[in-house]
């Protein structure tokens, strides 16, 4: 794992920040895209402080020209990319009647276009190296069903989908393609969106304990926790995995 090459979408802060950090922890150069400049220039800043090349980015991954783009320039000023992770995601309330289309093309586009947009123009060059890894932070979501949030979840589940269709065709290529399905973490899309994991009969009962309280650990996971299983399935000694979804959820989803 020497010298390696990262690049993170959704790296301005919560989860994308995490794994950029863990990554350049290990002494590997990081590039991070989002839409917020302001957030990733902060994180190249922190990632340059431990001593290692950090490129940051803008970057719509919902336009497949725009990432053809900036993924095109990451990958010149880089050299290469070895590890990917597809980060970016989104979580909107869309009760079904009350959805239009506008909504859940929004939804799905941020949560399960922007994965195939953007690992279809990395994996280009993984294959003529015939190495890589690609890494897709799905959700418990992608494995349960959840009222309100019907968009979210659809979105989740064909990721997972996605991953293990990609993981199977370029297996011969020595690239291995899994994803991650974290439960409650404690970032700023979960406390922005609270509401949608309680019912409306919450009253003035405080929503984050309520859900604390029903996790066995009785905890929401550290960004960090997903940063370090990303960590291990781009290492050598997560070769032979692939076409995997990891759940990791503090005992609150068993599959």
């Amino acid at each position: 794992m020497q010298n390696k090459k990262v690049l993170i979408t959704g790296g301005g802060r919560g989860i994308g920040r995490a794994i950029a950090i863990s990554f350049a922890k290990q002494g590997f150069d990081i590039s991070i895209v989002a839409k917020t400049k302001s957030e990733i220039d902060s994180v190249a800043d922190e990632i340059r402080s431990l001593g290692v090349n950090a490129i940051a980015k803008v970057c719509d991954v919902t336009s497949s020209v725009k990432v053809e783009k900036v993924f095109g320039e990451i990958e010149r000023e880089m050299g290469r990319i070895d590890i990917f992770v597809a980060n970016a995601g989104m979580l909107l309330k869309n009760e079904l009647i009350l959805t239009d289309d506008n909504l859940w093309n929004q939804i799905i586009d941020v949560n399960l276009n922007s994965v195939f947009y953007t690992t279809r123009s990395v994996i280009k060059g993984m294959i003529k190296r015939k190495s890589g890894r690609v890494i897709v932070i799905s959700s418990v979501s992608g494995k349960l069903g959840g009222a309100f949030r019907s968009a979210y979840h659809a979105a989740k589940h064909g990721a997972i989908g996605f991953v293990k269709s990609i993981a199977l065709e370029v297996a011969e290529h020595d690239i291995t393609v899994n994803a991650i399905c974290p439960g409650f973490v404690e970032t700023k899309m979960m406390k922005d969106n609270q509401e949608l994991f309680t019912d409306a009969e919450s009253g003035s009962i405080d929503i984050v304990q309520k859900l604390k309280n029903g996790i066995p650990m009785k905890r929401f996971l550290d960004p960090v926790e997903v940063a370090s299983m990303s960590v291990y399935l781009a290492s050598d000694s997560a070769s032979g995995i692939t076409g995997q979804a990891y759940t990791i959820s503090c005992g609150a989803v068993q599959i």
